[in-house]
């Protein structure tokens, strides 16, 4: 159907006859009547019956103006919710992320862009690396953030912010007090880890191996909380990120060690499908993560000058970190 042709009848309609039709539409009455006949003849009905000059709505014209006027304004509302869309007014923002930037680095951030977009809806799914490649791929995100580089063209890679990763210990552990440990000391300790699939283990495991040292696991948690908790409780060590640790450190749940010889420094990245075009909305956030230059580092501040001070050290060492 024609919806040009469906606003002609519809004018017609309104104003009771086709001459009168012709001053608002600003058309010959010759070209009103043709559209009228051609709408008419593409539904296979007439829409009006004429006497003389005078016209009158068939039912089937009285069915299509009520169904017009519906369509109208069901276009109405999509031109406004595309023209809101473009000023950010309204729109969906949907990111994937790895656990530790989703749960410590992200929130301050999400929660910045949406006083600056109050009709944006964002939803953030907290998961690990292998996961959100997934979310990509089938396209449930359109953001994803990860930790080590990823080896695939089909996805853009953007750096996001430089990260650390730190040796955490039970303040009953022996290296409580140190500040810095070679790595060769850890050959007989007992790592908690991260699930296959963490960013934050694929590091360790790799950093670790390439020190010459086999891990011995205690056990596999699936959240960083957890191996917090198991740390604390002292049944074995773990590498985790700083901006994860802030709290612990400093109410003295955990001490935190950096290891001396590994370089447990990465990058996060923020990465999109190549070939699918970023919504709107999904542009923008990037443009403003990328432009607010990663996330705030009170956290990772505030801990490290409790390692660096004694007095409030109480006998533990911290460090700044990474993710999980």
């Amino acid at each position: 159907m024609n919806f040009s042709h469906l606003r002609t009848f519809m004018t017609v309609a309104k104003r009771e006859g086709i001459s009168k039709a012709t001053e608002e539409l600003a058309l010959t009455q010759s070209a009103v009547s043709r559209q009228i006949q051609s709408l008419e003849e593409s539904l296979g009905v007439e829409l009006f019956v004429r006497r003389g000059r005078s016209l009158s709505m068939t039912e089937a014209g009285r069915i299509l103006l009520e169904y017009g006027a519906r369509t109208f304004q069901v276009l109405a509302e999509a031109r406004e919710a595309i023209d809101g869309l473009r000023g950010l007014v309204r729109g969906h923002l949907r990111i994937s992320a790895a656990s530790t930037i989703g749960i410590y680095m992200l929130p301050e951030t999400l929660g910045e862009f949406k006083a600056l977009h109050a009709g944006i809806e964002i939803s953030l799914s907290i998961t690990n690396k292998e996961q959100v490649l997934r979310q990509l791929a089938a396209g449930t995100a359109d953001l994803g953030f990860v930790g080590p580089p990823l080896r695939s063209p089909d996805l853009v890679q953007e750096e996001y912010v430089e990260d650390e990763l730190v040796l955490i210990v039970s303040p009953h552990h022996r290296l409580a007090r140190r500040a810095t440990v070679p790595a060769r000391e850890l050959g007989e300790e007992v790592f908690v880890l991260r699930e296959k699939g963490s960013g934050t283990r694929e590091i360790m495991e790799e950093e670790l191996r390439g020190a010459g040292l086999s891990l011995r696991h205690a056990m596999e948690l699936g959240s960083t909380e957890a191996i917090k908790e198991a740390v604390a409780a002292n049944l074995g060590v773990s590498v985790v990120s700083t901006h994860t640790i802030r709290q612990e450190v400093l109410l003295g749940r955990v001490c935190a060690v950096r290891i001396a010889d590994l370089d447990l420094r990465r990058q996060i990245y923020l990465v999109h499908p190549r070939r699918t075009p970023l919504s709107p909305v999904a542009e923008a956030f990037r443009r403003f993560l990328l432009a607010r230059g990663g996330p705030p580092a009170e956290g990772r501040g505030r801990a490290l000058d409790a390692r660096a001070d004694p007095a409030r050290r109480g006998g533990r060492a911290t460090g700044r970190a990474a993710r999980g």
